[in-house]
């Protein structure tokens, strides 16, 4: 199947990066961001000081405590930060460059349950991510499909395809993996090039072409199999699904994700192959051209400032820290009275979803809060990346994605 997003955007942004990898960063220490795991309040299971393995457990989530958070990196634990109703703040390793990994038993994995067991035990579930909602995927339910996303269009993503290629035998078996989950159907959605899996009764590959947002799992999932709070379903990206083929290859965890480290405030923009929580202010302060930078975990759209690579995210962006523009007093006034602030329709802003909903209408309905509305215009399926391209063609006065979050976040406390 092919689809061709006919709406999106193309961003130009200075600082991309080449595409040859950087096998040899030095990574001293990783984090662990509380931010980037949704309401999880986490039970932790090591202390400050404590020496862990790759791939052993830090903390766990006090309402589903199946799901296990495992260490990146074999080193030593150096901080733990709690915040309030026990959500993790942060979790720093300092690394030891040792070979310390724990082993997980990869033997009992034809089915379902094993697979599951597995996934869970060796800290490889919280891949997997729900939507409605777009939250870690509950294990005790079924999903009605599932997703992986192996086409990326945000600016100075790394390109899927050579990554794939270069592990082709472990994506094929994460994609398996996959299919073992779901009774449905698993569709992968990729660039536009001949299928890098071959399709199965169940396994459907779905070719996208277009502009950002062509390459977001909530474009897919909007043109492919919508979800309903009985009826959730469930995305992984396509470096997660490496991971986890080479976990049932050889039982141990694969915590390293080729990242790319890029914008207008690098010397030297770069792909790199780094593990998971990587410390970007180390990673990057070498190659960073002159003047105050702004070091972004995520794309430019998406992204969030801050130390630590982020969980979901692939890239970098460093980009010039400029003095906070004065606003306009109405635009003050409306944040003080946690008003929306107003926008004005434009052909932009019609193709910032890149599907057929109704644009404007929806925005409207999130920016008010009127949930019943949203709902009815289609918001089940998105989650707050799918709304980052809205905000940046309106000057980025209004953050639609928090707006998005704050409706979701009504419609799951009802559940």
């Amino acid at each position: 199947m092919r689809i061709v997003v006919r709406r999106g955007l193309s961003i130009r942004l200075a600082g991309e990066p080449e595409q040859s990898i950087d096998h040899h960063a030095n990574v001293a220490k990783v984090g662990s961001r509380g931010q980037d795991l949704g309401p999880v309040r986490a039970e932790v299971l090591v202390e400050a000081g404590a020496l862990v393995a790759a791939g052993a457990p830090l903390f766990r989530d006090r309402t589903r405590p199946d799901i296990v958070f495992v260490s990146p990196v074999s080193g030593t634990v150096e901080r733990i930060e709690i915040g309030p109703r026990r959500r993790l703040s942060e979790i720093i390793i300092a690394t030891d460059g040792s070979a310390n990994i724990a082993k997980f038993d990869s033997s009992s994995i034809r089915t379902r349950d094993g697979m599951r067991a597995l996934l869970l035990a060796a800290g490889q579930w919280p891949a997997l991510r729900s939507r409605p909602f777009e939250r870690i995927a509950d294990p005790d339910v079924t999903p009605s499909a599932i997703f992986i996303t192996a086409i990326d269009t945000a600016p100075h993503a790394p390109d899927p395809l050579p990554i794939i290629e270069a592990r082709r035998d472990d994506f094929r078996r994460g994609v398996e993996a996959m299919t073992q989950l779901v009774g449905g159907p698993v569709y992968l959605c990729q660039p536009d090039v001949a299928p890098l899996v071959q399709e199965t009764g169940r396994l459907k590959t779905v070719r996208f072409a277009g502009l950002h947002p062509a390459g977001l799992v909530g474009t897919h999932i909007a043109r492919l199999h919508r979800p309903s709070e009985s009826e959730p379903v469930w995305h992984i990206g396509y470096q997660d699904v490496i991971a986890i083929g080479h976990l049932l290859e050889t039982g141990t965890i694969d915590p390293f994700r080729i990242v790319a480290i890029a914008g207008p405030g690098m010397r030297r923009p770069r792909l790199v192959r780094v593990p998971l929580g990587a410390d970007l202010h180390a990673l990057t302060r070498p190659d960073l051209a002159p003047g105050p930078k702004a070091i972004v975990s995520g794309s430019v759209l998406s992204g969030t400032e801050g130390r630590f690579l982020a969980r979901y995210h692939l890239q970098a962006t460093v980009i010039e820290r400029k003095p906070r523009p004065s606003r306009h007093w109405l635009i003050e006034a409306l944040d003080k009275a946690q008003m929306p602030a107003p926008f004005i329709p434009t052909q932009a802003l019609e193709n910032a979803l890149g599907t057929d909903a109704p644009v404007v209408p929806l925005l409207r309905a999130l920016s008010i809060g009127d949930a019943e509305a949203a709902q009815r215009f289609g918001c089940f399926h998105l989650a707050e990346d799918d709304l980052a391209l809205a905000r940046y063609v309106t000057g980025g006065q209004t953050d639609f994605g928090k707006h998005l979050r704050a409706v979701l976040d009504s419609f799951e406390e009802r559940a």
